[in-house]
């Protein structure tokens, strides 16, 4: 029994929780009267990627069957995301402070993608194969 293996039902949950939880989270830095033109931009992007993730986990088991390729497309997309906003808050804001947590930010969400980019792939593999 491998350790920390994802099961559809787990995996779906996660999904939905972090599309709401970032759609909300990102509308706040759309609708912020401090924000920028470029944070607004990179918050629109933001939301596009969270409800693209809740849609996945609400559409979870037509997408793993049918159309795995998107799925992945999706995670790296939120993964280069998590990386560009760290870049970006490096170059930006030179602080200590701001460019550590951006950093730990990109870093954890790279992680946390190429381990479900790992589960999906093998989901996907276990929906394609015929049932004994």
């Amino acid at each position: 029994m491998p350790f920390l293996q994802e099961t559809a039902r787990s995996l779906r949950t996660y999904l939905v929780l972090v599309g709401v939880v970032g759609t909300v989270a990102n509308m706040a830095g759309v609708l912020s009267a401090d924000a920028g033109p470029l944070g607004r931009l990179l918050s629109l992007v933001g939301v596009a990627i969270s409800l693209a993730y809740a849609w996945l986990g609400i559409a979870f088991k037509s997408f793993i069957s049918t159309n795995p390729r998107r799925f992945e497309q999706i995670l790296i997309a939120g993964a280069i995301y998590s990386i560009l906003i760290a870049v970006i808050v490096v170059v930006v804001y030179p602080g200590a402070a701001e460019t550590g947590g951006a950093v730990a930010r990109g870093i954890v969400g790279l992680l946390i993608t190429l381990y479900l980019l790992k589960n999906v792939r093998r989901l996907a593999r276990e929906s394609r194969a015929p049932t004994p």
